[in-house]
């Protein structure tokens, strides 16, 4: 992605560079578009140094843009040089990021507060432009109810404290998807099973079905026709044996009856 390129581009600067150079370098990462997580450059050795150094506001700034909000930076300005409009755009964007972490549906009056936005035009359009357009944020703007209804958000940084509850977090979804996973498998073997049975039954109906055809054949086959000719012969025979002519006395024949 062209967000991770220009990080990178940042972590091969900042690897090299101290003092006020690796403060440019801060300066620049903080400020360029399309750049939202920062954990990376915060970890670095070189970077770690500038604390307690002439340099360590610039190493606050950037764990405020690791973890912070605007409130955070208002609540102590003195710890961070100034901002500049680019720095100011992109720590409220970060703002509204972590305020959608924590509650899907944000009412415009918390944001506007903690934004410093003091009319709900202004609210819109940076919402539209600089979070739904810069595809760190998805959702849609209630104007009824004025509030943000948050559907998906982009990800911060995360500081290692909050790794173990994540972690937490994963192995219980792990957890429950293999049950569910093992309770799928056990109902497809179940149907799979019943499928068989089903279609057993099915193959020694139609081979009974089949059997009983061919005894009906079978009986169809030497049908009334058959009796008839049996019938016919019986009764010849019975002709004949009663038209037998034998010699009566006087030589003049006779029908035996």
């Amino acid at each position: 992605m062209e967000s991770e390129a220009k990080l990178e581009q940042f972590l091969l600067l900042a690897k090299r560079a101290k003092g006020l150079a690796l403060s440019k370098i801060i300066e620049k990462a903080t400020s360029e578009p399309g750049v939202f997580t920062f954990g990376e450059l915060l970890d670095l050795p070189s970077v770690k140094e500038l604390r307690g150094s002439e340099s360590g506001l610039w190493y606050n700034l950037l764990e405020l843009f690791c973890y912070g909000t605007l409130p955070d930076y208002r609540a102590g300005p003195s710890r961070y040089p100034s901002l500049n409009e680019q720095q100011l755009m992109k720590l409220k964007q970060l703002t509204i990021m972590s305020m959608a972490e924590n509650s899907k549906t944000i009412p415009y009056s918390e944001l506007m507060a903690a934004l410093e936005i003091d009319n709900v035009r202004a609210l819109e359009d940076l919402l539209i432009t600089d979070c739904f357009y810069a595809g760190i944020l998805k959702g849609k703007l209630d104007q009824r109810q004025r509030a943000l209804q948050v559907s998906q958000w982009a990800g911060r940084d995360v500081r290692a404290e909050q790794l173990q509850p994540i972690r937490d977090g994963l192995a219980s979804w792990l957890g429950t998807s293999q049950r569910v996973l093992a309770s799928l498998e056990e109902k497809m073997r179940w149907t799979q099973t019943s499928a068989d049975a089903a279609s057993k039954a099915q193959a020694d109906l139609e081979a009974r079905v089949e059997e009983v055809k061919k005894g009906i054949k079978t009986d169809s086959d030497r049908g009334p026709g058959d009796s008839m000719l049996l019938d016919d012969a019986a009764g010849g025979l019975e002709y004949m044996e009663e038209d037998r002519i034998t010699l009566g006395i006087g030589g003049r024949p006779k029908r035996r009856r």
